[in-house]
């Protein structure tokens, strides 16, 4: 007995088409399988690789902004998208489907959530494109580029199993299917090749580092000018809460020498030195000398 909830979304005919003519391990279930698990999740994977691009470029203040030099190589990639876009719509309101081959008239729910699927990855990436020609961002561009390759694996998974029975089809479907992944073929193409020219983004600043020459130490809170580890209780030590004022002013703004607290005279390369000396004048009196037992009594105590 099949599952009713997977025989619904699939709707498979027994001993039809797909069963007895492809060699496959789904059987009648074969253009449900790969519809669901090539196709849309591929496009699944796009969706959410453009959708979050267009938040980076939407809502990253931190992303470095950029103008494009030229917007033509953008306007040819959103018409190549645009058509992507625009397939399985006409797919669906022509009702051409690509796995009807028993005789069914219209969609499986499958092939259905598939074109909705499609139809939105295609326009996200068509927005994506379209908000590059205003506002261009390096972040997150090669993931989408593998996601366009990821569907074009999807693509040519589907046009291997359509070509594979292409005597049952109408011209009509399988040029319009071939063409779609054509189409989505160069747009793969011409987006890994892209690389842009870029401008600055008119209004946007690049945070420069400030000068460090003769600058001079500027005072924590509290007055606090020398580094305040030595003074702290041992569960500030522990969990390192003595650095909360430091990290609080490295949050609010990019920290430069001058923002950084005094070394305490512990810290100081003479005091470690003279130390380490004293450590290693004892170590030398033993009849076998080792360097990291001196430097573990001169340093080891405190780490």
């Amino acid at each position: 007995m099949s599952f009713k909830p997977l025989s619904w979304y699939c709707q498979p005919t027994d001993y039809g088409f797909w069963g007895k003519l492809v060699d496959s391990a789904f059987g009648s279930y074969t253009p449900c399988g790969i519809d669901t698990l090539v196709v849309s999740i591929s496009h699944l994977v796009l969706l959410g690789l453009c959708t979050y691009r267009i938040c980076l470029i939407k809502n990253n203040s931190k992303a470095q902004r950029f103008r494009l030099r030229s917007n033509n190589f953008n306007y040819l990639l959103g018409l190549l998208a645009a058509y992507s876009t625009a397939s399985p719509l006409l797919r669906w309101m022509m009702d051409i489907s690509l796995f009807n081959l028993d005789g069914q008239t219209g969609f499986a729910p499958f092939e259905i959530i598939s074109l909705i699927i499609e139809f939105l990855a295609w326009s996200s990436m068509l927005v994506m494109v379209g908000l590059e020609t205003k506002i261009y961002i390096r972040e997150f561009r090669w993931y989408v580029r593998f996601g366009v390759i990821y569907v074009l694996v999807a693509d040519a998974v589907v046009l291997n199993l359509i070509l594979s029975v292409r005597d049952y089809y109408s011209g009509y479907a399988i040029y319009l299917y071939i063409s779609t992944v054509l189409v989505q073929v160069l747009f793969g193409i011409l987006l890994a090749i892209y690389l842009p020219n870029l401008d600055p983004y008119p209004g946007y600043v690049v945070i420069q580092p400030e000068s460090l020459n003769n600058a001079e130490y500027e005072a924590l809170p509290e007055g606090e000018q020398i580094c305040p580890e030595r003074q702290v209780n041992i569960f500030s030590r522990i969990y390192f809460g003595w650095m909360t004022p430091l990290m609080q002013k490295g949050y609010r703004k990019p920290i430069t020498e001058k923002d950084i607290w005094k070394l305490d005279t512990w810290d100081q390369t003479e005091t470690l030195i003279k130390k380490f000396q004293g450590c290693w004048v004892e170590e030398s009196k033993r009849s076998k000398p080792w360097l990291l037992r001196a430097l573990n009594r001169s340093l080891g105590g405190r780490y």
